[in-house]
């Protein structure tokens, strides 16, 4: 059987001129710099490098092909496990670096491979300290790694880089210990970095990504989809499976996927899945980006394939980050069959792809034909678009109409091009699938550790379907705020008039709508335009928005259905020329709480008649917030002191200096500290703006948290 299976920062200034010299040496979706990346370390020609032993591919390939041949489901092998036992003490260089902190870095390849991958036995680090695996040239970062990313053994299984070659890299801070231990070097030698050898060894090109139209009623349920791979003994292997949803709605991350790929429950803590692996483009089959993943889990339930329906769940040691943008799917227990079905899976665990049925699923045995047979798979006969490979097991079969989970993929033939094959059945286009059904995983064999209603039902509710969740972060929107908005006379000759524009660099259209709140209202104010739909690799230009609401002063957001896009904001006065007196701000991505309560602005000037300073303040949430505002001299003097309360969104005071009592004052390269002092708004921030006198030409001063 073939089986299926915040605000702008300080260290943000820090960072642009960091990836100038090192522009790969950076993890973008955790934020941190490996510590190499930065200046004052050793070349890596004088660290430590060790050349793994020849790995047999052909001898692994010839076994896999046995193996997959043998009639059950198997999780496809990619890589081959190679014991070592390296630690920071036996193996690698140390270094000790200006401030007196470590950096112990290994440098290993194994010739030929098209990944490596790290198994850590032990990973015991103190507070402070990073791990981090990378290519030699600094791509492919994978990291950074931290105590509390220890699996429930203790260790940790890292992602995986492409290439043949990878840094393993430690940072300590001063006079701290780390006890670890790399046990294995992980060869991967199929199903990862193919593109960039000359194998052929991609999904098959009747697959469809799902970024094509066929996805886009499944925009939810395709962020819920993860590749992941897990590892045992001498070997690693790739499946799919998703995160579902409870009836405690409280985002438990709770993994479903198929017992054949994690055929062990020791196999679990060395889970690691790779989100949002998937092509940007429709027509092209490569592309995926590896960088958002997680690693560890523990099973809770499971139920073999050859007694029950294949289960597997498993609750993955962490929630994935807000900015993976993940969905807990939903589900149905019921005993009753779909119209037509959908699945969403990694095939050959490639970039993830979506596949179709528009005919009834009927009930059978795992492998068979009649109907009910054991009654614990589902069988789609033959899929009407695309099909499933090897890796693809785990995925979801979902009910087209309620898009509910209603089975996960144990096997199948199905393939995109036909293939006899001696003493089995063929596999082609027009061949079956069967997915263990979730009516019967449901009950399972009657306890806890087999079946999924404990988990999926903590309440004890006796609910038998349930709908999907977004997890935490920015959902299927993106909100971006502008702090600062206008369409009024100013000081003449001033006529203030704002421009916005929203840029969609995806391949997929959008919809935008913009909101207003005026200087004195409560948030979320008023639609002001939309929705606009935004082309793919298009943009919204939309040129004094307010002007049916002139005057205005306030602030604006933007509401875009999808993510991916950007947004910018100009205001400034019209002229004969296209404008004059203008300030630009990019707008702010609200996809989390703000957890600053000290913002600074670091630039300010006053002087009578020739500069002054106006500075404003907004929040995302209704009730009343207080800051205190200190302004400080260049040479660090404190110029004044006062408290301002505020309980609409937006508020903006003119000429600061003289509302405080210091108009008199002269201060060239000031500062301003805004500190939140009561109140607890959703999202806060604060702006200057200092204008020329003479010519009332305004600079926007962005905060930075200190």
């Amino acid at each position: 059987m073939k089986t299926a299976t915040s605000m702008q920062s300080k260290a943000a200034a820090l960072l642009v001129v960091l990836l100038i010299s090192a522009p790969v040496l950076f993890s973008a979706d955790r934020g941190v710099l490996p510590r190499s990346a930065l200046p004052g370390v050793r070349p890596l020609d004088q660290i430590e490098h060790h050349e793994m032993p020849w790995v047999d591919v052909e001898k692994l390939r010839a076994e896999d092909s046995e193996r997959e041949r043998s009639g059950r489901p198997v999780a496809p092998r990619f890589a081959k496990n190679v014991g070592v036992a390296f630690t920071p003490n036996s193996s690698g260089t140390w270094e000790i670096l200006a401030d007196g902190s470590r950096l112990w870095r290994l440098h290993i390849s194994s010739p030929g491979a098209l990944s490596l991958s790290l198994g850590l036995e032990r990973f015991e680090l103190p507070g402070g300290a990073a791990f981090w695996v990378h290519a030699p040239d600094g791509s492919g970062v994978q990291g950074p790694y931290f105590r509390k990313n220890r699996n429930s053994l203790g260790g940790l299984w890292t992602a995986v880089v492409l290439g043949d070659e990878l840094v393993a890299e430690l940072h300590l801070p001063k006079g701290a210990e780390a006890d670890l231990r790399i046990a294995s070097v992980n060869h991967g030698y199929r199903f990862f970095g193919e593109r960039q050898s000359s194998l052929s060894a991609k999904r098959g090109s009747c697959n469809i990504n799902v970024v094509c139209p066929q996805g886009n009623p499944w925009r939810d349920q395709i962020r819920s989809v993860a590749r992941y791979s897990v590892s045992s003994g001498g070997s690693s292997y790739l499946c799919t499976g998703q995160l579902v949803n409870n009836t405690a709605e409280d985002l438990t991350p709770y993994f479903l996927t198929a017992q054949h790929c994690i055929e062990e429950e020791s196999w679990a803590p060395t889970l690691v899945a790779y989100w949002n692996y998937q092509s940007p483009e429709c027509d092209d089959l490569r592309g995926g980006n590896l960088s958002q993943n997680q690693s560890g889990s523990t099973q809770v339930a499971s139920s073999p394939f050859q007694v029950g329906s294949d289960l597997a769940l498993l609750l993955l040691d962490d929630e994935p980050e807000a900015s993976f943008n993940v969905y807990y799917s939903g589900w149905d227990a019921r005993d009753q069959l779909p119209n037509s079905t959908t699945s969403i899976h990694h095939p050959s665990g490639d970039e993830k792809s979506i596949t179709l049925d528009y005919d009834p699923p009927t009930v059978t045995s795992l492998g068979g034909g009649s109907s009910p047979g054991s009654g614990r798979y589902l069988r789609i006969d033959d899929w009407d678009e695309a099909v499933t490979e090897a890796g693809s097991s785990g995925a979801c079969l979902f009910d087209d109409a309620t898009k509910r989970c209603v089975g996960t993929l144990s096997g199948g033939y199905a393939a995109c091009v036909y293939q006899e094959r001696p003493d089995q059945p063929p596999l082609g286009p027009d061949e079956p699938d069967w997915y263990g059904r979730f009516y019967s995983q449901w009950t399972g064999e009657g306890t806890p550790e087999t079946r999924l209603s404990d988990w999926l039902d903590p309440l004890g509710s006796d609910t038998l379907f349930l709908d999907g969740k977004n997890g935490d972060g920015v959902g299927t929107q993106e909100t971006w705020l502008i702090p600062a908005a206008a369409s009024l006379p100013g000081q003449p000759p001033t006529d203030w008039k704002t421009q916005i524009g929203v840029a969609n660099p995806s391949s997929e259209s959008r919809t935008a709508s913009v909101y207003s709140v005026s200087s004195g209202q409560e948030w979320p104010g008023e639609l002001l335009s939309g929705p606009h739909t935004i082309a793919a690799n298009g943009s919204l230009y939309l040129d004094d928005p307010m002007f049916a609401k002139t005057p205005f002063s306030g602030l604006m957001y933007v509401v875009v259905d999808g993510t991916g896009t950007s947004t910018f904001c100009r205001t400034y006065t019209p002229g004969p020329d296209g404008g004059t007196y203008g300030q630009g701000q990019p707008g702010i991505l609200l996809s989390a709480a703000s957890t600053e309560t000290e913002l600074v602005l670091p630039l300010i000037h006053s002087e009578p008649n020739v500069f002054r300073t106006n500075v404003g303040f907004a929040q995302t949430s209704t009730g009343a917030f207080q800051v205190r505002v200190e302004v400080y001299s260049s040479d660090g003097s404190l110029l004044g002191q006062k408290d301002y309360s505020q309980s609409a969104a937006w508020r903006q005071v003119n000429d600061i200096f003289a509302n405080m009592g210091i108009g008199s004052s002269v201060v060239e390269g000031g500062w301003i500290r805004v500190t939140l002092i009561s109140g607890s708004p959703s999202y806060w921030t604060t702006y200057a703006t200092v204008i020329d006198d003479t010519t009332d030409d305004p600079i926007y001063v962005f905060p930075v948290a200190p």
